[in-house]
Parts: structure tokens; sequence; C-alpha cells
């Protein structure tokens, strides 16, 4: 089914609309109650204000903005207007449209010189709006999906019949009555099985001369209870995709495939409100400045991303890391903060899509790269910002920034961890590391569960914890100030980013999905499926895992869980090409510093170890 088009002003008003409808309510895909405003900041802040304020520093501004960070922080406010009175923030959409002014409003009324910068564009824009599914025979059930972003919707709601996928374009052909108005159930894929994607296109070919009303697809989270939202925005205005696919959630597909299988007529509706409209779409990074007394022309930068996936609220992936960055900027001017250097607070675009508006920026801007002392990231959640990971010869300089962050709250405490580089990933910090400048993302720590709202239908407000969103927005704040104090730049000696091991393996959370044939870790017996719990014996995340893959060591020991058994393996990266820089800058760190400890901090402390357990529920 082609989207129905409309003009982009009337457009304009459904989107405002829509925004202003989620402010009072939660859709049914939202996955439980909202909290409202009234709920959420009012009694948080009086919280705050019962709170002692602690001694950190001798310094009257940063003892003045912990004052302000534990009696009057507005981090609330921030997080509760960008998830519930705009809401989800997809690039491309009327909503970061909204966003983006917003956020720029918010820092040019603390007394920021603030504004945006394009970096580029969509070529279509996307809106979503409200969407409901139900079984409504045999029985009634309401289903709980998401589609793709840049995906057509079904406008209704539209009911059918729910039919197998045909094995066969022969099938399909033979059968094509009974898929017209039908809902199609896809079979999942399984992990690490190659696709026929030639043989699957083609029958999609022939259902779609048969008017089907969509596909049904089984989400894939393994535990069947999350569905993820995606989505490609690469798309042509000519050539807009035309099947409603609806990844449902992996419990319910479940029990509609079993019903079909056992001769059950099973219908379905849905009522999908997705919508494209024409671009180019323009795209921009906020970029709001507190001007520097003594060297303005060099820069800390603090931030992350505004954009979001729109399969929920955007609020832990990462309204969190925006409140936290607006609450920094307005603590430091409330504190009559007057850095050395310019604090520099960012809110990219695009990074859902690849890092698009922070890629954008520093390529718009070689000038800064030597003249960006350093920059700081938050885009891990609402757990507190726990630590860093810097290379030893920054050390020094990390042990005098955050020696007032240490004295904060014992019950959130804050540690320094060696790194034998600048350590890359999947957000805003890895496009400066690759231009030699100084980035970080934020250790996190705490009871937050970030797997099961990353993405998922449940990243809404009730998942943001205050109490940990007030401490790590002063932490921000002390850390951009002292880094902009400093009588000099980081010293940015082996603090290159080195290249990973190929271990040849990829993973869902630290599930093993993909295997390189004759690559290490199928060569030590690694399998599809296996979930990987430790390395050298250590367990954690499946950052930590990777990260302790990559320290030295020629042969690492990774324990896995394989049909209900724990077996040890041994992986060996004799001759790896990733180790003949690590191995030189390892000697050289030994003649200069010794032996260095990567697993145990080197100053603060961390929470003890295992944490409570992950809350999976506000």
């Amino acid at each position: 089914m082609r989207p129905l088009r409309l003009s982009s002003s009337l457009l304009l008003v459904l989107a405002l609309a829509c925004q202003r409808n989620a402010g009072t309510t939660t859709p049914s895909h939202a996955g439980g109650p909202a909290a409202t405003a009234s709920q959420t900041v009012p009694a948080t802040a009086a919280k705050a204000k019962a709170k002692a304020v602690p001694k950190v520093s001798d310094d009257p501004t940063i003892q003045r903005i912990v004052e302000l960070g534990t009696t009057e922080s507005k981090v609330d406010e921030h997080l509760e207007h960008l998830t519930k009175r705009i809401g989800a923030r997809l690039t491309g959409s009327h909503a970061l449209m909204t966003a983006e002014r917003w956020a720029r409003d918010q820092f040019a009324s603390f007394g920021l010189k603030a504004s945006l910068e394009r970096w580029g564009e969509v070529a279509v824009g996307f809106d979503r709006g409200p969407w409901s599914g139900r079984m409504v025979a045999p029985t009634t059930m309401e289903l709980d999906f998401t589609t793709r972003a840049w995906s057509p919707g079904a406008f209704g709601p539209v009911r059918g019949r729910a039919v197998p996928y045909p094995e066969s374009v022969a099938q399909a052909k033979a059968e094509a009555k009974r898929y017209v108005g039908a809902w199609v159930m896809v079979p999942p894929r399984t992990p690490g099985m190659p696709v026929d994607k030639e043989r699957l296109a083609a029958i999609d070919d022939v259902l779609a001369t048969t008017s089907v009303a969509g596909f049904v697809e089984r989400a894939r989270d393994p535990g069947g209870k999350l569905v993820h939202t995606g989505g490609e925005h690469g798309i042509d205005w000519a050539k807009l995709p035309r099947d409603t696919r609806v990844q449902l959630r992996g419990e319910q597909y479940d029990e509609l495939a079993k019903r079909l299988a056992g001769g059950e007529v099973v219908e379905l509706e849905f009522s999908i409100d997705n919508r494209f409209f024409k671009g180019p779409v323009p795209q921009h990074n906020v970029i709001a400045d507190l001007v520097g007394s003594e060297l303005p022309g060099e820069f800390v930068i603090v931030g992350g991303h505004l954009d979001s996936w729109d399969g929920a609220e955007g609020a832990v992936d990462n309204g969190t890391g925006c409140a936290t960055t607006l609450e920094a900027a307005r603590l430091l001017i409330a504190a009559g903060a007057k850095p050395r250097r310019t604090i520099r607070f960012m809110l990219w675009s695009g990074e859902e899509q690849g890092l698009l508006g922070s890629t954008a920026y520093v390529g718009m801007h070689p000038e800064l790269t030597d003249r960006i002392t350093m920059v700081l990231v938050h885009d891990g959640g609402t757990n507190f910002l726990s630590g860093l990971r810097v290379p030893p010869e920054m050390a020094q300089d990390m042990k005098q920034v955050f020696a007032p962050v240490m004295a904060l709250d014992e019950r959130m405490p804050f540690a320094l961890w060696y790194a034998e580089s600048l350590r890359k990933g999947g957000s805003d910090h890895t496009p400066f590391i690759d231009k030699g400048i100084p980035a970080f993302f934020w250790e996190q720590d705490g009871r937050a569960d970030y797997e099961y709202s990353h993405h998922t239908q449940y990243d809404t407000l009730d998942f943001a914890i205050s109490e940990y969103q007030r401490h790590s927005a002063m932490v921000v704040a002390i850390a951009a100030l002292g880094f902009a104090n400093l009588d000099h730049p980081l010293d940015r000696t082996d603090s290159a980013a080195l290249p990973r091991r190929d271990l040849g393996a990829e993973f869902e959370g630290s599930r093993v999905t993909k295997l390189t044939k004759g690559g290490r870790a199928a060569k030590a017996g690694v399998k599809l499926g296996d979930e990987v719990l430790e390395v050298d014996g250590q367990p954690g995340s499946r950052w930590e895992l990777l990260r302790r893959i990559n320290q030295p060591g020629t042969t690492k020991s990774v324990t896995v869980a394989r049909k209900g058994k724990r077996l040890t393996l041994t992986i060996d990266f004799t001759g790896d090409p990733a180790d003949a820089e690590r191995e030189a800058r390892t000697a050289r760190r030994q003649k200069r510093f010794g032996t260095i400890d990567y697993d145990k901090p080197f100053a603060g402390k961390v929470l003890p170890k295992p944490a409570a357990p992950p809350a999976t529920a506000p």
C-alpha cells in the first residue's frame, strides 16, 4: 500500500497534535502507565531539597554547583519536556525539528551563545503517529509491536486473517486468493543461518500482487519480551517502501503461530499511523558555548545525541544524556562559572543512523582538531556516571579534575581506570577519537537494565531514575569546569585508539549470532548461540568482555553457556596484526610507569560486585 501523502503544513499540525497528546497519555505500545509531569518533577524536587549538601571542594564555584544540583535541580523537567511534550525524536522527523529549536532556546535562556548548525539532510522525512493492534479471533488479545521507521503503516484498523508465509513462489501463486487482505506470518530467521534473499524477494513480489494487508515478523529478542525499533533512512521518494511489516513481541508471535499450527482461524487488526513527507529535510546539531575567559579558542565539549528511535519516547536513549547536558549548562551559569577555556555543549542528531551529526561536525571543523582539549559523551542511559577509562599519560590530570566528584555521594561512587588507548564505540565520541582528539564515553553503574530499554518499547520516562540523573548532571558540570581550567591540554601521547583483535564473531548482547569461518573464535570451538559469560574468569557486560579480549595476553580463556552447560575455551591471538602496536605501547609504558593493572581502578571506588539486580520496572 502506498502511503497517504499530505501537505507538509498539515503534517506539522498532525505532528504537534500527537506531541500534545503524548504529554497526557501513553499509547498502547508504550508498555505501561506513563508518569505525568506532576508525578515526576515536583515529587523528586521535594526529595532533592530535603537532602544535605555534601562538602566536596574548597572551590566556591564547584561547591555552588553541588548546592544547586542537590537542592534545585531541573534535570527532571528537561527530560519530562523531551519525552512527554515532544516525544520520540527520529532523525528527519518534525519532532526532532521541534526538539532542536527547544534545546537551542533552553541553552540561550541560561545565558549561553546557542545556535543550530546544519550538517546535512535526509531525503525523505518520516513521522510516526499512534499505533495499535490486536488479535480479534478466536479470542481477543492486545498486541505489543513496532514497525521500522521509514516504513508504511496501515490506516484503518485493517483487519484480516493470519496466514503462514508461503514456502515457495509456486505456492504463493497457486494459493493467491488465500493471501488477499491477509496478515502473513513470516517465519523467524535462525541466528547464523544463511538467508536466501532472492527467494524471499520473489515470494514477496508475488504476494504484492495479491494485496496482502501486511507481514507479521517475530521481534528479534530471544527472550520474547522486547520489540526493538530500527529502520533505514536512505530511501528515495520515487521508490518508497511498499510493505507494512509488523515486528511482534516474540511471546505473542509464538502464540499466534501455535494457534495457526493447531488449525485455528486467527484474525488480526492493526492501525498504524506512519507518514512520509518529501524532503530534503535539513538536519542540525545544537551548539551552545560558555565562552572561556582566557583561552576562548580552546574547547571542552560535553554532550549527547538529541535524536532517538521512535518506538517509544526516546528517554533512556538518549533523553537522559541530553537532560544532564542541559542541566550541567544551567548549573554552571547559575553558579557563576568563569572557565578559562570555552565549554561547548553539544546535542548531535543522526547518531542512530551512524553518528552522522558528530562525524559531520569534525569533518566541517578541521581547524578545531588541536583546539578541542577533550570530549565527554553521555549516552549510556539513566544509570549514574561512575567513571572513565583513561590512558596512563592522562591519569594525574584526571585525578585532579575528578577529586570533587569522588566526594559527592558514597552511594554513587566514581572511579578512574587505566586504558590502553582511547576507546571507540557506537556513540558520538568515536568521530573525535578518529581525529586524534581525547574523547570519552562515561562508565555508568546502578540498578537500571539499559538493554531492557535500549531501542525497545520501554524507552520511556518511567525508566529514568531521577536520583541518578541529578547526580550525573553535577558530575558533567564539575568535569567540564575542571578540564576547562587545567593549566595545559591533556597529554595525547600513546592515546590513539588501538585496532581491535579480530575475534571473528558478532553478538546480540552477549550471545554469538555470527561466526567467521576459520576465524579465531570458531577455531577455539565457539558455536552459534553460545552466550559469553566470562573472559579470563571475569564476568561482565558485553563491552567489558570485549575490552578484556583486547587486553594484553596472547591467549584468552572464554567461558560460554551452551545448552545449559558451562564450557571454557581458549582463544589464541598469536600473530594478530593488532598486537604489534599494543606490545610496543606496553613496553613504553612499562619503562615509564611500571606494571599497569587494567582491571582495578587507580583512583576512586566502585560499587561492590555483584551489584543490585537490574531493574526492569520503575
